[in-house]
Parts: structure tokens; sequence; C-alpha cells
């Protein structure tokens, strides 16, 4: 499985931000033509194609890319290169040899383990009673926060149901993108989650505020500013229909 087979599980919203990450007027992308694509619901095909490209070219570097394109080679770096060199960018740690599937749902899990860890117990509780999460199932999660071994999505999953656990997920991975592509960008992605997640209502149009241990990132290139909001983003689109291998993920 590669990136288009999660590309066509996106809807005409994730299509949009897509390609909205993707604009760079500087490179070798073909921002028009991907765009007159998007108006096209006819053309799904052939705009999965460019965007599979577009994505992985800018997880190429542009000489590299421009030599491979030369020898008539595909000329952008493998979907699971891609996605391992966004797991290395980020400091988390997924099993190798996995499906792409399974390893972009991975790589939500780690990030969002990340996060959670690097809350404050306080913070945590603070963020539960503003979900409206119960007394119950919040102390039990962050009971389990203390230990060092468990991934926490799992658990998140298991103490407060598929349906609760998921808008957390998606909140707070949009937090992070936050941290790549700003604050008022990803408010329209929280419009699509609260879609989603009804029941998120009362947060509004907030953003989840990631934490210190992301700010590293604000200055990071203009590819990786690409490419880590865009399979975060994916690695939702693909946890939408069932979590493969959520549970395998690595703590880093």
């Amino acid at each position: 499985m590669n990136l288009k087979a999660i590309l066509k599980k996106c809807t005409d919203e994730d299509f949009q931000y897509v390609s909205e990450v993707l604009d760079n007027y500087a490179s070798f992308t073909n921002d028009s033509k991907r765009k007159k694509l998007l108006r096209d619901p006819s053309k799904r095909e052939e705009l999965i194609d460019l965007l599979d490209e577009q994505i992985r070219y800018f997880g190429s570097a542009d000489l590299a890319y421009f030599a491979r394109a030369v020898s008539s080679r595909d000329p952008g770096i493998s979907s699971s290169e891609l996605v391992a060199d966004v797991c290395e960018k980020l400091k988390v740690k997924i099993r190798q040899g996995a499906s792409i599937e399974a390893m972009l749902e991975q790589l939500v899990a780690a990030t969002v383990d990340k996060e959670l860890r690097s809350k404050s117990a306080e913070d945590l509780a603070k963020t539960f009673r503003d979900f409206k999460i119960g007394d119950k199932e919040r102390d039990l999660f962050l009971e389990h926060v203390k230990t060092k071994g468990e991934v926490l999505v799992p658990l998140l999953i298991e103490v407060l149901g598929p349906k609760v656990a998921t808008g957390v997920i998606e909140t707070v991975v949009v937090g992070i993108i936050a941290r790549f592509i700003g604050q008022q960008a990803a408010k329209k992605l929280v419009t699509e989650v609260i879609k989603r997640n009804p029941w998120l209502n009362a947060l509004g149009p907030a953003v989840w505020v990631a934490s210190g241990a992301w700010l590293a990132f604000d200055m990071q290139g203009p590819a990786f500013r690409k490419t880590i909001p865009i399979c975060l983003y994916l690695g939702l689109v693909a946890l939408r229909d069932g979590r493969e291998a959520i549970a395998a993920t690595e703590v880093a």
C-alpha cells in the first residue's frame, strides 16, 4: 500500500486541505493543474496521482528529485521513506516494515503520546474537563499517564471509548499541525473535526495549544512544513476506518 491508497479515502474537504498545504509557487510542483483537478470531481484519480507525486516531491531534495527525473525513474521519495523521515524529524518511533496505512496510524499514535506526556497532570485535567469527559474516566487515564512503558492512545480508546477518543486524538493532532501551518489556518481543520465529532461543539473554534515539545519545529525548512502536517493529517484519514496497528507503536 502507498500514499495513493490513503488519498483514495479522502473527502473533498480532505483534498482541499492537502492541496492548500502543498501550495508553493517556487517549486517544481504544478499548483495550477492541481487546483484545476480539485474543481473537477470526475478527475479524482488524476488528482490523487498528482497529489501523491507532489507530496513525495517535497519529501525529496530538489537535486535528487531532478536527477531521478532526468534518468526516467520515479523522481519522488518512496512513501515509506517519506513517513520514516517525518517520524525521525518529530523524534517519534514506529515499527518499520508495516503498510503505509499502519505507519501513518502509528505516527499519529506516537505523536499524540508525546504531546500528552509533555503536558502536566493539571493541564490534562483541565483539558479533559473542557472536553466534558467524566471524572472517573479522566482520573483513570491520568493515573496511567504516570506510567512509562505504555503507549497512551490505545489506553485513551479503552478508557474513553472510540467515539470520544477519536475526537480527542483529532483535536490534539490539529493542535500540533497548527505549529506548522498557523492557528488561523488550523481553525478550518477544527471545523471539520467538530463536524465528525459533534460532542466537541462546546469547544467552539479553539485549537489545542501544543506544548513546548514542538517549539523546535517552528523554524524547520519548507519541505518539512509540508510533509509533517500532511503525514499527520493522512494518519487521521487512515484512522477513520479502523485502527490497523496503533497498539504496535513504540514510545520514543
